[in-house]
């Protein structure tokens, strides 16, 4: 009997019972390593995570730097003065009489928004420029922009009648304003008879004398200004009249002038004036006398008296 066909089945067994265990072998190694390297990764993750919080506990604490602007978190336009700092309300500027005026109008974080000039008073408002257009027919009045952000207003020429409120406005709702209130530093001036009486208008008879004084006082104490300028209808006085400075009171300056006798001709407009901004005038009328029907008018002060009943006046 031949014993081959009883070991074939069993050997072919044999060999696969020995893959299987084999390849769980292999497998079960495989899940030890890979159990290995989890935990390994694990404590490594957890070393480093540990590293990490030492690390932050030791650094200092985070300083965040401050902006240096005041306002964070408005972006609205707003007004600044010449140190950056912001201005609300108004302000006060004093002009000198005939000099070039400059407004000033910082503007920050403008944004595309308009800037205009107003001159106002308790019963009107009128416009005065609107960014760089000029809207008022006064060639004096213009803006001198000035980098980075002031809308300045220039007044070319001060007059007196220049004093008041100007209003620098935004036109953000409600709009934005900055009021500047403005006075002119002018001498005062007044033209005075023999008697310190202010006069205007003042008469005289043929003959008699004629004797104004034109008292000019500084705006400000100490400040120095010229002795006032005598003319006659805007030109310069005839030969005959006479002109002479005396010492006033206080800071006053005073600039007398004299006719010693007035003719029909020195009737006029005397005006007396400091620089060509600040003047006072007074107008003069020289009378003939008349004898009989007419009367002869004598001034004395501010008054005047008949000598007859009836009166001419030839002018």
């Amino acid at each position: 009997m031949s014993m081959r066909p009883a070991w074939g089945p069993k050997l072919f067994l044999v060999l696969v019972t020995t893959t299987i265990v084999i390849g769980n072998y292999q497998r079960h190694r495989e899940r030890i390593y890979l159990r290995g390297q989890l935990v390994n990764g694990h404590k490594v993750t957890k070393n480093i995570t540990r590293l990490q919080e030492e690390i932050i506990a030791n650094l200092p604490p985070l300083r965040i730097p401050r902006l240096r602007h005041h306002r964070v978190t408005d972006w609205d336009p707003y007004f600044e003065n010449a140190e950056g700092q912001g201005i609300n309300g108004s302000q006060n500027v004093a002009l000198h009489l005939g000099a070039t005026a400059l407004l000033d109008c910082r503007v920050a974080m403008l944004s595309g928004k308009k800037v205009m000039w107003l001159r106002r008073n308790a019963d009107w408002a009128s416009l005065l420029t609107l960014g760089n257009t000029t809207h008022i027919s006064d060639p004096r009045y213009s803006v001198s922009f000035q980098y980075p952000n002031n809308w300045r207003l220039a007044i070319a020429g001060v007059r007196r009648e220049d004093r008041g409120l100007y209003v620098c406005q935004v036109n953000t709702h409600p709009p934005r304003m900055l009021v500047t209130n403005v006075t002119v530093l002018a001498p005062d001036i007044r033209i005075l008879d023999e008697a310190r009486h202010e006069l205007r208008d003042r008469y005289y008879k043929t003959g008699s004398g004629i004797e104004l004084a034109c008292v000019a006082r500084p705006s400000c104490p100490d400040s120095r200004i010229p002795h006032p300028v005598w003319r006659k209808n805007g030109e310069t006085l005839p030969d005959h009249v006479n002109v002479y400075h005396i010492n006033g009171s206080n800071e006053d300056l005073v600039t007398k002038l004299y006719i010693e006798q007035a003719k029909k001709t020195d009737s006029g407009e005397y005006s007396c004036s400091v620089s060509q901004f600040s003047t006072a005038a007074v107008h003069i009328h020289v009378l003939n006398e008349h004898n009989g029907l007419y009367g002869a008018i004598f001034s004395y002060g501010d008054f005047y008296f008949e000598k007859h009943c009836k009166l001419k006046y030839n002018f």
